[in-house]
This record gives structure tokens, C-alpha cells and sequence, in this order.
């Protein structure tokens, strides 16, 4: 008995004092900051990209900065920098003028940003997927692709036993403004992000560097298409596409 009453008062020992309350509301002030963080990243995206990069969704550091792929410790921008897609070292601030200067454009699988993939659930990352293929259907990007192996197997619902070139059935048909025929192909490369170890930096700016051979050889198949269709305008305009359009 003894022992239960010096517990109980050591429990509303703490809860009167004044570091406890220092914990409260350190607390609240952490939940309300991340409450005022925008929920997502807008997509930098046009039509004819050479290479449309595909997340699984924004993380809370890229949400806060408004650019993709900012986190601290994320390889995504160092490895693009020795890729071969771009002649010059760039950064996540570089984002929003890559679709112009290099054709490189970016979106994400799930548009909400959130601390942990983990903390979006199967059914709302697979509800992302008929908008991610109006995207690939009317931006017509040579090369898709998938910045991590998982995202791609929500996205395709199948093993993905080989990173790089997916198989050819796996490819998205397209039709240009001009009826001009076209294709595009699935790439997949481990995850940028710091905390997975499986991938040294070295080995994932090899999969860059695979992925620029790629798109320069998808890219001499099919000339720049660049008669824009009244509702790709819009699309590129908004950064997204319509939902009401599916």
C-alpha cells in the first residue's frame, strides 16, 4: 500500500510541476507548427518532358520549403547533378525551372505531404493512380520515373523484381495533338532519401546516370510534340490535374 501511494504521488508530483508543463506545451507548439506546414508540393511539370520524376508523396521538410525532394539528407539532388540530365550542379530550389531548361518534371504518387510514408495508408496512395496516368497520357514524358521500388509496386500492383527499365508491357501509350504515336517507358531507382542504407549515394547516382541513357535514347524516338492541347494547357497551367476530369 505503502508503495502505491508514494507511486500515486510521484504521478501528481509530476503533473503539478512546472516541467511537465514545459513538456505540454512544447508539445502543442511542435502540433501546431506542423499544422500551419502546407499539405502539399505543387507539381513542376509541362508537356514533352524527357523525364517525369514520380515520389511517393511530399515529406514534411519539402512541404515546409515548397520544393521537392528538400530534405537535408535526401541524394536526389546531388545525384541529378551528376547524372547527365543537367551540365551544371543544381538544388531543390532549382525545381520549379527544371521542365523548361531540361525538360525534367516532378510530381508525386500521393499529393499530401506527411512525416513517414508510412503514415498514408494503401488505399489513399492507390486513389493517386488514375491521376498519375492522365499525367503520363497528356504530358507525354519519355521516361517515368519512380523515385523508390515500393512506390512503383502500388503503383503497378505487381513484384518489382528488377530496378531500372521496366518491361515493355508495362509501357503507357499516348496519341500527341497531331495524332502522333508514342510511348512511355517505366524506370525505377531505389529511394533518394538519407535513411535508406541499402543504396550507398555512389549507387543510386549509377541508376541517374542509367536513367539519362535512357531518355536520351527515348528522346530520338519521338520528336518534341509541343502543340499543346487546350486541356493539356491547363494542366500544365494548374500544376495538376483536374480530378473531375477522370
Amino acid at each position: 500500500m505503502k508503495t502505491r501511494r508514494s507511486t500515486l504521488l510521484k504521478q501528481e508530483t509530476a503533473k503539478t510541476s512546472p516541467y511537465f508543463k514545459k513538456e505540454q506545451v512544447k508539445t502543442i507548439k511542435q502540433e501546431t507548427k506542423i499544422e500551419h506546414i502546407p499539405q502539399s508540393v505543387p507539381d513542376n511539370v509541362d508537356v514533352d518532358l524527357k523525364v517525369l520524376f514520380v515520389g511517393i508523396n511530399p515529406g514534411l521538410t519539402s512541404a515546409a520549403k515548397g520544393h521537392h525532394y528538400a530534405g537535408p539528407t535526401n541524394h536526389f539532388w546531388p545525384c541529378l547533378s551528376e547524372s547527365g540530365l543537367v551540365d551544371r550542379k543544381v538544388t531543390f530550389a532549382d525545381d520549379v525551372d527544371l521542365p523548361a531548361l531540361y525538360r525534367l518534371g516532378f510530381t508525386n504518387l500521393t499529393a499530401r505531404a506527411s512525416r513517414r510514408q508510412t503514415d498514408l495508408s494503401l488505399a489513399e496512395q492507390r486513389e493517386g493512380i488514375p491521376t498519375l496516368n492522365h499525367k503520363f497520357e497528356t504530358l507525354r514524358p519519355r521516361v517515368a520515373c519512380f523515385v523508390g521500388k515500393g512506390i512503383y509496386e502500388i503503383y503497378s500492383n505487381k513484384k518489382c523484381n528488377t530496378m531500372g527499365l521496366q518491361p515493355k508491357e508495362h509501357n503507357i501509350k499516348w496519341l500527341s495533338a497531331d495524332g502522333e504515336k508514342g510511348e512511355t517507358v517505366m524506370f525505377v531507382m531505389p529511394s533518394t532519401s538519407g535513411i535508406v542504407t541499402a543504396y550507398k549515394k555512389s549507387d543510386k547516382t549509377k541508376f541517374f546516370q542509367e536513367l539519362c541513357t535512357i531518355a536520351q535514347q527515348q528522346d530520338k524516338m519521338y520528336p518534341l510534340l509541343r502543340t499543346v492541347k487546350s486541356e493539356d494547357r491547363q494542366l500544365t497551367s494548374n500544376g495538376h490535374s483536374n480530378p473531375n476530369q477522370h
